[in-house]
């Protein structure tokens, strides 16, 4: 009689097999689970869609959005008034309502503490006022009926007499001659931010208190200290509220960073995160942030991304700088630091259209240059997503209307082809396509809105709104008999009611804008409207990654049953034999 028992020789391939195809279930699991999460980020991620609390929640004040504004960069470097007027006429002439344009504090109060005179060009034109020009750009602005939004930037030299002399900045002035940086004493920009918000009371509403001060050529080449920054803008925001308490004060746009660049040794995200744990929440009333293009198309969902050829780096294959989701990512930190009242307005955007005689090592700066007509396009469509998506975003402000000022730009640099307007005054395709979007009426996107949205436009004898979604709710007001109809045919709204007051909506229908009149004489109007939109597979984004979870738990389990199967029972053969 044999001692050991035979082999079963059979069961050694078979078990190998049922090994591998269980692996192969646990990578196919795991690479399902990873599209779920990824296309998840895509289509649900920071997008409004519809439900209870979307309805109920109370509009933001300054989003009744997005409303069209532009940067007019080196406005005020213009020597003719005429130019001055030119440009503002033109912003005006493409549909802009608001106009975004540096302040430098060092043209302003330039050559003392207290002095607003400029006797720069003392032996050609004399001393003039510093204001002069300022005040023209302001005058100029009401009469075409524009907002200004005044960015407060930059210190002169008599501000700045230690943090100039450092041999950080000194090195750093050898990398960007155009560095500046906080003055020495907070104290004087508040004189200066409540000077200039005395002076145009009544006139301008909205200031920005600098600009992006997470770069350390913005911060005097030292290391960007946000705990700093929020004390220069609690000190901006007193002095501009004691001057004049109903002024809007903006955030300063931070620049989208990935903390990888030594010249921003945080993310903007980080940045931010440290602002609001040092209390700088309450210093301002919008916040602002860029969001550029960088060459991807607005409907671009991804929030990181493999580099291309023409921006390759092996050391940093994936790129994960600002693109155009990534002011979503800026609303999270706002929402985690219980912010979701304060809007969004974009204080640059923009597509650049560098052609080929620019360098390629500075033509891509901002990812592949776009054609004019594609830059047209993509502002657009930018506009209509965040009219789609997120109904916290106010004023979007397209970088630029025309590179500005007396000086012709350096030959080799892109930065003037995202203007919308050429050097000579051609106004490019760019800004014939936004001119147009423009004229044609607004539409209000997913959201809660205030009755005085640009969307909702007065009738003889009621109102007539615009919405682009699949439901509208009319919430208040209402009280007797209305007559609506939808894209020109009757309708019946249904009686509801919103946290206790009366409303009526629409039933649902088909994504896309429509148009609802509603005949109501002598009947006061709704207080706000909802506009909503419906998640798309609403139930594969809920239970979908946690039944793939759930079975890859069970295919994993099973795989290390079968691995540890023999081991098993080659120790039980040798027990038995002993």
């Amino acid at each position: 009689m044999n001692a050991y028992p035979s082999p079963r020789r059979s069961s050694v391939p078979r078990r190998t097999l049922r090994l591998l195809l269980l692996l192969l279930a646990d990578l196919a699991l795991l690479a399902v689970f990873a599209a779920l999460i990824w296309f998840d980020n895509a289509v649900n991620r920071g997008i409004t869609y519809a439900g209870p609390a979307v309805v109920a929640a109370v509009p933001i004040s300054y989003a009744d959005g997005p409303l069209l504004g532009v940067n007019a960069f080196n406005l005020h470097l213009e020597p003719d008034p005429a130019a001055v007027t030119r440009t503002l006429q033109l912003a005006r002439g493409m549909g802009a309502h608001y106009v975004r344009m540096q302040v430098p504090w060092d043209d302003i109060e330039i050559h003392g503490r207290g002095d607003f005179t400029d006797r720069r060009n003392e032996a050609a034109i004399g001393v003039v006022s510093a204001w002069a020009k300022y005040d023209r750009i302001v005058t100029t602005a009401r009469r075409f009926g524009l907002e200004l939004v005044l960015r407060l930037e930059r210190p002169p030299n008599w501000a700045r007499e230690r943090a100039r002399t450092t041999p950080e900045f000194q090195e750093g002035l050898s990398i960007d001659g155009n560095s500046t940086g906080p003055p020495d004493d907070f104290a004087d920009y508040g004189n200066f931010v409540h000077t200039l918000v005395e002076r145009y009371q009544g006139q301008v509403r909205f200031f920005q208190i600098w600009n992006e001060p997470n770069l350390r050529n913005e911060w005097n080449w030292q290391e960007p200290q946000p705990e700093e920054f929020v004390e220069l803008l609690r000190v901006g925001y007193t002095a501009a509220k004691s001057a004049n308490p109903d002024v809007v004060i903006l955030f300063p746009s931070l620049a989208p960073t990935d903390g990888l660049d030594w010249r921003a040794p945080m993310s903007e995200l980080e940045y931010l995160d440290a602002v609001y744990q040092a209390g700088g929440g309450a210093y301002f009333d919008i916040m602002s942030a860029q969001a550029y293009g960088l060459g991807q198309s607005p409907d671009e969902h991804r929030y990181i991304f493999l580099r291309n050829k023409d921006n390759w780096n092996w050391l940093q294959p994936v790129d994960t700088r600002n693109d155009v989701s990534r002011i979503v990512l800026v609303r999270e930190v706002m929402e985690r630091n219980g912010d979701a009242q304060t809007p969004i307005w974009i204080g640059e955007f923009g597509w650049n259209s560098a052609p080929d005689s620019i360098p390629p090592e500075r033509r891509f700066t901002w990812g592949r240059p776009v054609s004019e007509e594609q830059k047209g396009a993509y502002l657009v469509d930018q506009i209509e997503r965040a009219r789609d998506e997120w109904p916290w975003i106010g004023v979007m402000h397209i970088w630029m209307l025309r590179y500005g000022g007396f000086q012709e730009p350096d030959a080799a640099d892109p930065t003037p082809y995202f203007a919308l307007v050429d050097r000579d005054w051609t106004l490019l395709p760019a800004y014939e396509r936004l001119r147009a979007y423009a004229a044609s009426p607004a539409a209000a996107g997913v959201g809660v809105h205030t009755w005085s949205h640009p969307a909702v436009k007065p009738l003889a004898d009621g109102w007539r709104l615009r919405f682009s979604g699949e439901r509208l709710t009319l919430i208040g007001g209402l009280d007797g008999a209305i007559q609506p109809t939808l894209d020109d045919q009757p309708i019946t709204l249904e009686r509801i009611d919103v946290d206790g007051q009366p409303a009526w909506r629409t039933p649902l229908l088909p994504d896309g804008v429509h148009t609802l009149d509603v005949v109501m004489p002598g009947v006061e109007p709704p207080t706000r409207f909802a506009v909503e939109r419906t998640r798309p597979l609403p139930l594969l984004w809920t239970f979908g990654p946690a039944l793939v979870l759930l079975l890859l738990a069970v295919s994993v389990t099973a795989t290390l049953r079968t691995m540890v199967r023999p081991a098993r029972e080659q120790l039980a053969n040798r027990v038995s034999v002993r």
